[in-house]
């Protein structure tokens, strides 16, 4: 089992290199492109409640981000960890929060984020923000590009635990752990 766990996340590592390869090629932010890839393996290797497993598997975007585009083509190719088909919505206003199961917070709007937590406290939602830092300040992951250019990931487990998500431990390994 945990072979296979491991050859499935190399074989998506490989995927998100090529693909970001291939972004840079036709000139689109490589960032974006990466981080859908990472979201759609959040959907594999992060737990839901049961409750949140029925219907479909839904992706906010807050925040007008180029990662919508990206997002929606992922979604019409793919189907989340626990086989739900994938629905992206653009959320316009914070009274658009319920029933998400990831919440993309762009930077323009990352001023909101206590709003949206105070929102979606003890609600099975995966905050992803896009700035780095957020995760200290309670989102559940936030992106951080390396000086090396490479995309990478923070984690808050403390966030995580209180949303009801469980992370596996190939995704803890893969990020940095804050609180």
């Amino acid at each position: 089992m945990i072979h296979l766990l491991s050859y499935r996340w190399c074989r998506w590592v490989f995927v998100l290199l090529i693909a970001g390869w291939s972004s840079m090629a036709v000139g689109q932010n490589v960032n974006y492109k990466s981080q859908s890839l990472y979201i759609y393996q959040f959907t594999k290797y992060i737990t839901w409640p049961a409750e949140a497993r029925t219907g479909d598997f839904v992706i906010g975007v807050y925040g007008n981000c180029p990662i919508q585009k990206d997002l929606e083509l992922m979604a019409a190719l793919k189907r989340a960890g626990s086989g739900q088909k994938i629905v992206v919505k653009h959320i316009r206003s914070l009274d658009e929060l319920d029933g998400l199961h990831v919440l993309y917070l762009a930077s323009s709007k990352s001023r909101d984020l206590r709003s949206i937590l105070e929102r979606l406290e003890g609600k099975p939602t995966l905050v992803v923000a896009e700035r780095g830092g957020l995760a200290k300040k309670g989102a559940c992951i936030n992106f951080i590009t390396l000086d090396n250019d490479s995309l990478r990931f923070e984690i808050n487990t403390d966030t995580m635990k209180a949303h009801q998500l469980v992370m596996a431990e190939e995704l803890l390994k893969r990020g940095y752990i804050v609180h």
